[in-house]
């Protein structure tokens, strides 16, 4: 009697087993973006989502390094290197945030009108 029941679960944990296992063969694995599409079908919200975080990423880091600016001017004199480094970084990164913010302003415009609209080359 106790090698029935324990082939009914034996039985039950295969099939538990089996319909997971299934389950997760038809589970679809999510499709990386292309952050450079112009193709309306796109999740261009999302793409738009990606470069804004990114600009405040590089908004934040142009906060840091002014401020390493401010410090390095204190420690080495506003003439080091340390310092004219420290301000060409802020200005890659205001540089690269402003980019960013025109890449996702570009992507809604695509997902607000359903169409790509001619992207500009951005000014040295």
């Amino acid at each position: 009697m106790d090698t029935t029941r324990g082939r009914r679960c034996n039985r039950a944990g295969l099939l538990v087993l089996f319909l997971a296992m299934a389950g997760l063969s038809c589970a679809r694995t999510p499709v990386p973006l292309d952050l450079t599409s112009q193709d309306p079908s796109q999740d261009q919200r999302k793409i738009a989502g990606y470069h804004s975080r990114e600009a405040t990423l590089f908004r934040l880091k142009v906060e840091e390094f002014s401020q390493r600016v401010v410090v390095y001017e204190r420690l080495f004199g506003p003439e080091s290197e340390w310092v004219e480094g420290a301000r060409l970084l802020v200005q890659f990164y205001e540089d690269a945030a402003k980019e960013q913010e025109r890449l996702a302003g570009w992507h809604l415009d695509i997902a607000n009108n359903g169409r790509s609209q001619p992207m500009r080359p951005t000014l040295p």
